[in-house]
């Protein structure tokens, strides 16, 4: 009984004394980390879900708030304090505002997580000296500026992931010392800058996507080291050999889509991993990529070896594959045996002047014939009182040397494609049995065949810019790489001798028929001249294929520019340079407006960047190029059976593309592949182009750039142009992540921007504007936000 009376007692006294405490507590007011935590609450401009709503000043302890967590700590003379805020986590909340100083000098504080919000701003310089702080994710928002040295009591950090947002400058060299320091992820960002060295503690680093430049640092180091991604940055040089010698042999290390040169240096760390972790440096070789190094024996080329490794040319695709094997060198196996010989015996000296007499004679012979070809010649040339046409086929024939016959008998461009400087077989569709057909024509057959094509139409090369100088036989030698190709055509980047490059697209089979139909029609578009447009330059004109010549756009095209990161924004671009694609496209538009033109397939993969990031509109009347007068027909019947349009997802959308993304590709739509979203919704129904055809697309554009995604027809419907007035804040949590710190200080210009898009892609056709009216209204938003 005394045992139970006494336990009673001590629950007694436990409970009178918390009880007191509560008491005391609201006498007292609300603690110091409560208050440091409602200065967070006042710096969030916006909160959706209201998590922060019970956070209030009097309350008698913030223990009980969204997202914070309290324990009871121990004082420097170890008394108990409780109520002490160890942890606040609020990820996925919606929340629009800054980080306050004041966060960081919660004493206690331990984690801190408020990842995949719209945080802006810049990271304050006491979640640096946080002297308890061990987890730090501030991943997915748009925190700006850059990181500060890691001083104090800061060595407690153990998780930093700072991923996904708008941090530059370089990285603090104390980072890579903080001995607690095991998990840093700063992906996606602008850093910038040589890849810190001296790795001793980390354990898992994600440094990809970034702005990294220069060479991997010699003493890395790495020891603990299990996951290393350097991926998408812009090294270059040779990989060290010291680089991974003290990474773990089963770590996983990413190089990839960096511009690394040079051999694999010999590493377990490095040979373990798979291809794909070396992907996008093109001059890397060795272990474990399929590439192997070339290792010269001496610092000058052999004298039996050939140096041209010029690409083929286009009328001599494919050059002769088995070539003949290198004549026997005295200076290779048999030199290095026999003893070198210092004094010429009389047999030799007698074998030289029997070969210089012999040498005399060839030349004789030589000089002989070369006069009677040319006397022949000479007596041709007076015969003929016309000369033809040069044909491409009969260009190949006449003009192959005697080593290449057997590529005489090609008539396509796509036998074989030339990309990267390696012979790949890339034949698509119907070019693929032209190819095998052509190789099936023995001479006979050729010939037969080239005595029917004289009662056809004429060839010919005609260039209808009025500026370019191009005659047929310099572009058939012209070295030749595939850009792209669909269903119904090929696009190459020919090299002139000189170095000029042309875009040719290749089409197969045409439906116009007649030679001046075609040429009127490529004249028609090369009079369309302005600075956001593709010059067409000229066209060849042949009964099975035809070639339209524009000009070569260095810089890939929208479609393709600069992934950055995966389910986010396409675009690794500043709000600056978006406005300036929008603007110039809208340009581009405008004038093929006024001129009575309607484009029809206005698309990211149809907009081309140049080096200074001015679009440029390509695939003008291309499809009328393709099909002709009777195009509607096939329109119609690819309409109605890619109806349903895509709601799926980004890469759906766009088009699928043959050799590495190439811009230049035939319209999707107008294949009958699939529909595109786009297309305005009435095109399925209306075979008369509309101007408002083209108003539609640009405003699927427009929303596409400010947001990185695909607007589908049912988030089409959601929104209006009043619903921007009316839930503003809703609108600006649409735009895309990698630009939300430009956002925030761009309100209004972001609010016109979204409510252009959506007046240009309304469902009704009469509610949309005109290019014109468009252009006007993008012409309001300024470049800069002062």
């Amino acid at each position: 009984m005394n045992c139970r009376t006494r336990s009673n007692n001590h629950h007694f006294f436990s409970s009178f004394s918390l009880f007191f405490l509560f008491l005391l507590v609201p006498a007292l007011g609300l603690n110091l980390d409560g208050t440091l935590l409602l200065s967070f609450k006042y710096s969030i401009l916006s909160d959706p879900l209201s998590v922060l709503d019970n956070w209030d000043y009097n309350d008698v302890t913030p223990c009980f708030w969204t997202g914070v967590t309290c324990a009871q700590v121990e004082t420097s003379t170890g008394a108990p304090d409780m109520f002490r805020v160890i942890n606040l986590v609020l990820p996925n909340s919606k929340l629009l505002g800054t980080i306050p100083e004041d966060l960081g000098f919660i004493e206690h504080l331990q984690s801190l997580d408020l990842s995949n919000n719209f945080l802006n701003g810049t990271l304050p310089s006491s979640l640096f000296n946080a002297s308890e702080l061990q987890v730090l994710s501030l991943s997915s928002n748009s925190i700006s500026g850059g990181l500060q040295e890691f001083t104090g009591e800061g060595n407690g950090l153990k998780v930093l992931n700072l991923s996904e947002n708008a941090l530059a400058g370089t990285i603090p060299k104390s980072l890579t010392s903080l001995q607690n320091l095991t998990v840093v992820s700063l992906r996606s960002n602008y850093f910038s800058g040589l890849i810190p060295g001296g790795v001793q503690y980390i354990e898992v680093l994600d440094l990809s996507s970034n702005l990294f430049n220069g060479s991997l640092p010699v003493k890395f180091g790495g020891g603990n080291l299990r996951y290393l991604n350097l991926s998408s940055n812009k090294l270059s040089g040779l990989v060290p050999s010291d680089f991974a010698k003290e990474i773990l042999a089963n770590a996983k290390i990413d190089l990839s889509f960096n511009n690394l040169t040079g051999e694999i240096p010999e590493s377990m760390a490095l040979f373990n991993q798979k291809t794909d972790s070396y992907a996008g440096n093109i001059d890397l070789c060795g272990k474990p990529l399929k590439k192997l190094c070339t290792i010269p024996s001496t610092l000058s080329n052999p004298p039996n070896v050939s140096t041209n490794t010029s690409p083929a040319a286009i009328a001599v695709i494919p050059k002769t594959i088995g070539s003949t094997p290198l004549p026997h060198s005295p200076t290779t196996s048999n030199a290095a045996q026999d003893p070198p010989q210092h004094r010429l015996k009389p047999g030799a000296i007698a074998g030289i002047a029997v070969g210089d007499l012999a040498g005399i004679g060839v030349l004789a012979i030589v000089f002989l014939y070369v006069y009677q070809l040319k006397k022949k010649k000479k007596k041709a040339d007076s015969a003929g009182k016309e000369a033809p046409i040069v044909s491409v086929h009969q260009f190949k024939k006449d003009s192959e040397p005697p080593v290449e016959k057997e590529a005489r008998n090609v008539s396509t461009w796509s036998c074989l494609s030339i990309a990267n400087g390696e012979e790949t077989s890339e034949a698509t569709g119907s070019d693929s049995d032209d190819c095998n057909n052509s190789h099936a024509i023995d001479d006979q057959e050729y010939n037969s065949k080239q005595q029917i094509e004289k009662s056809k139409n004429k060839r010919s090369l005609v260039m209808v810019d009025g500026e370019t100088q191009l005659e047929l036989e310099t572009l058939l030698k012209a070295s030749a790489y595939v850009l792209g190709s669909s269903g119904a055509s090929i696009v190459y980047k020919a090299v002139l001798q000189d170095g000029t490059s042309f875009a040719v697209r290749r089409i197969g089979e045409s439906g116009v028929e007649n030679l001046k139909e075609f040429e009127n029609q490529v004249k028609v578009i090369a009079k369309l001249r302005h600075p956001n447009l593709v010059p067409v330059r000229g066209f060849y004109w042949g009964d099975d294929e035809k070639l339209v010549i524009n000009d070569y756009v260095s810089n890939g095209s929208l479609a393709n520019f600069g992934y950055r990161k995966a389910g986010s924004s396409p675009y690794n671009l500043p709000f600056e340079v978006r406005l300036k694609i929008a603007k110039g496209v809208a340009k581009g538009l405008s004038y093929i407006h006024e001129k009575k033109h309607v484009h029809g397939n206005i698309k990211p993969s149809n907009i081309l960047l140049t080096a200074e990031m001015e679009p440029v509109i390509s695939d003008l009347g291309l499809h009328w190029l393709i099909y002709g007068k009777h195009g509607h027909k096939s329109d119609s019947s690819a309409r109605h059976f890619g109806s349903k349009r895509s709601t799926s997802s980004h890469d759906n959308v766009h088009d699928h593309q043959s050799v590495s993304g190439s811009p230049y590709i035939a319209p999707v739509g107008f294949d009958g592949c699939t529909s595109s979203s786009y297309h305005a919704p009435e095109l399925l129904k209306n075979l008369k182009p509309n101007p408002k055809w083209d108003v539609y697309s640009f405003g699927i554009l427009l929303l596409e750039l400010i947001t990185g995604k695909v607007f589908s027809d049912r988030e089409l419907r959601q929104w209006t142009t009043d619903l921007v007035v009316c839930d503003p804040d809703r609108v600006l949590r649409m735009a895309d992540m990698a630009i939300r710190g430009d956002v925030a200080i761009r309100e209004e210009a972001t609010l016109s921007w979204f409510k252009l898009g959506f007046s240009c892609a309304s469902s009704i056709p009469q509610k949309r504007p005109s290019m014109k009216d468009a252009l006007h209204a993008l012409e309001k938003i300024p470049f800069s936000s002062h």
